[in-house]
């Protein structure tokens, strides 16, 4: 690269929705001709679709726990200290062959508080910098969803993840609209941020993609799939108790993380159940390309209410069935309710969630008129999100560009 690029620093643990709204973010950056040295602290994920960004493989950790609240090693041990300390000189060695003109920072230090060890000294270093070169350092730019998730101790957690954003951050863009829900909502703290603070609407889709023509399945989906195992279950033995969503062929995304011994019963499952017209009432599969674009097409979609998935579905107007996932607190279930007040789709909470309630509700769902109402949200959040970041990082290209020398 001969220009400073975007550094985005992504960690996923539990999911795939982090990785997946860096992923778009970061394809509209390349689509905008931006250079993005992509940094990934999680397992790879087949098929992730980067735009023409350099990726930089961190040593991979995990979460530990459903409630993503401790770190492991692939293997389910716990990291060792050498292991944190790998992670941190990597991504400190990052910073200084790339010398980017943004860092963007997905989450932190609004989350992933367990890896402090290799972002503090990140920030640290580029507060370092700005020391040295002022306007020729790096900007540090944060990346956040609509909704946070709540912590154990949420007052502490709130004043210092905002400390740390007015001492060592220019902007923190949150990829929603506060019409909907402002960040004060989750972090009570936000207004602190002054100027800082931007909403960019949210990260809708790319594109209608290929599959946007209707191909009439029930789609019944979980992100990464490790904590949608009861829906999937639930779902599968719902299918005998509806009467119309049966009519339809089933798609089973079980997504690249569920566990392999249950996607084997799920598909042992499927295959007790009786063959739909040509073909099997159910099919299951691992991973669907472009999952997005499929469900564009759907009769009804089935799933969790992960950030990306919701978005995908609001923009293409899909029939939504959603069973918002508890596991991490209040995330989910906000945003689907405050959605489902919209009339943009229906929700089967957590706790309700057995075969007869969700048999019901998705007979329901593909039964009722003018369903779903048409979407008032801001979907434009990727390209204000490039706009903001391509003017920070020319304002430091300019500044190297008069004189101002490469940190060392």
């Amino acid at each position: 690269m001969t220009r400073g690029p975007i550094l985005f620093y992504c960690q996923h643990l539990l999911g795939l929705g982090h990785l997946e709204r860096a992923a778009r973010l970061t394809r509209a950056l390349s689509r905008a001709g931006e250079p993005v040295v992509f940094v990934q602290g999680g397992r790879p994920v087949p098929g992730l679709d980067l735009g023409d960004a350099e990726v930089v493989l961190l040593p991979p950790l995990v979460a530990a726990n459903e409630a993503a609240s401790a770190l492991a090693r692939p293997d389910g041990r716990p990291p060792k200290p050498r292991d944190l300390a790998d992670r941190r000189d990597h991504l400190l060695g990052c910073l200084r062959m790339h010398d980017p003109s943004v860092i963007l920072l997905e989450l932190f230090p609004f989350g992933r508080h367990a890896l402090t060890s290799e972002l503090g000294p990140l920030l640290l270093a580029a507060a370092d910098d700005r020391a040295r070169r002022g306007d020729a350092a790096p900007r540090v730019v944060v990346s956040l969803r609509d909704v946070l998730v709540s912590k154990p101790n949420q007052a502490w957690s709130e004043l210092a993840a905002v400390a740390v954003a007015r001492q060592w951050t220019d902007r923190v863009l949150v990829h929603g609209s506060p019409d909907l829900i402002p960040l004060t909502r989750t972090v009570a703290l936000a207004d602190r941020l002054g100027d800082r603070l931007v909403y960019t609407g949210y990260l809708g889709p790319d594109g209608p993609g290929p599959g946007r023509a209707a191909h009439g399945e029930v789609v019944i989906s979980g992100g990464g799939g490790q904590v949608a195992g009861p829906l999937f279950r639930a779902a599968l033995d719902a299918w005998p108790l509806t009467a119309r969503a049966r009519t339809q062929p089933w798609r089973l995304v079980a997504g690249p993380y569920l566990p392999d011994a249950v996607r084997g019963e799920l598909a042992a499952a499927a295959r007790r159940l009786p063959a739909h017209a040509d073909r099997p009432a159910v099919i299951v599969e691992a991973h669907h390309p472009d999952l997005g674009a499929h469900l564009a097409g759907a009769a009804l979609s089935v799933s969790q209410a992960g950030y990306n998935t919701v978005l995908e579905l609001v923009a293409h107007r899909v029939r939504a069935l959603v069973v918002p996932y508890e596991g991490s607190g209040d995330e989910q279930p906000l945003r689907a309710r405050l959605l489902a007040e919209r009339g943009l789709l229906a929700i089967v909470p957590e706790a309700e969630l057995t075969p007869a309630r969700l048999a019901a509700a998705m007979d329901a769902t593909l039964g009722r008129p003018d369903f779903p109402a048409p979407a008032r949200l801001d979907l434009d959040g990727a390209a204000r999100s490039v706009a903001i970041l391509a003017e920070l990082a020319a304002r430091v290209r300019a500044a190297r560009a008069q004189g101002a020398g490469r940190c060392s």
